[in-house]
């Protein structure tokens, strides 16, 4: 953790922000592909974004939606990583907001646990206009949409639902 990189118990202690814990049980083969990714990880971070019609933007990956958003990367703040992970996955430039939850999520394979935290914001468009090409290399991002209504396999659905 850099000096500048905010601790997870300061982020929830703020007013307003929901504190989350999130464990999941996996297999050693879910571990295994978990392992690379979320292994090195410290934080990653996600945006509730809603437009001038009550609209929220949503990824679709691996047949579940979910805010966009992605890994903060190293000499990177929260709100640059937020901006450019949405732009990445989405074509759609934003404004950051409010924090509004904290997670700690944790996969568990018998002794064995990959951690790490992830923050939601509420962000604004600056533009609307999605992209032909979501992601970056190696991202499944099966699609991206403005949807009048969040779907019932929403990742972190009530964060998303209690934001709108």
């Amino acid at each position: 953790m850099t000096a500048s990189e905010p601790t997870f118990a300061d982020l929830a202690a703020r007013d307003g922000v929901a504190e989350r814990h999130k464990v999941e049980r996996v297999d050693a083969d879910r571990f295994a592909d978990l392992q690379p990714k979320v292994g090195p990880m410290t934080w990653a971070v996600g945006a509730v974004v809603t437009d001038d019609a009550g609209r929220v933007l949503l990824v679709r990956e691996d047949g579940e939606w979910l805010a966009p958003g992605g890994e903060v990367e190293p000499g990177e703040t929260h709100e640059e990583a937020l901006v450019r992970e949405v732009e990445e996955e989405t074509g759609v430039s934003v404004s950051v907001g409010d924090l509004l939850a904290v997670t700690e999520v944790a996969f568990d394979r018998g002794d064995d646990r990959l951690v790490f935290q992830f923050a939601h914001y509420r962000a604004t468009p600056e533009t609307t206009e999605l992209t032909n090409d979501p992601g970056v290399d190696g991202e499944a991002i099966e699609a991206v949409e403005w949807l009048a209504e969040v779907p019932a396999n929403t990742v972190d659905r009530e964060v998303v639902t209690g934001a709108r």
